[in-house]
């Protein structure tokens, strides 16, 4: 489970997200924030699930994720992905990673 200070930080990054344009229908936390494995100096594996991402991604896009992330709290990794690729992709390792083990962070 995934600490509530950090589902708070990712809901607030989701938020800001939402303000500069990216509609994002989740965000799915994994790694050592959901294995329990996490330290002061951990990241915030996140993956940032938006329709947007489905038919072209864009390098501003990516740059968006990382600039709202850095205000946000830098400890977030972020990496986008779209809605029908989360839910279909069967050839992206980090995708079934998180689809297996990670938690989902709804924005509201």
């Amino acid at each position: 489970m995934v600490d509530p200070s950090v589902v708070s930080t990712v809901k607030k990054y989701l938020h800001t997200l939402e303000t500069q344009g990216v509609n994002a229908c989740y965000a799915v936390v994994y790694g050592s924030q959901v294995k329990g494995l996490q330290n002061p100096l951990s990241d915030i594996d996140v993956l940032v699930v938006s329709p947007s991402f489905d038919d072209s991604l864009k390098r501003e896009h990516v740059n968006l994720l990382w600039r709202v992330a850095a205000r946000t709290d830098s400890r977030i990794e972020p990496i986008p992905v779209g809605r029908r690729q989360y839910e279909l992709d069967d050839s992206s390792a980090i995708i079934e990673i998180a689809r297996r083990e990670g938690e989902i962070i709804s924005p509201a």
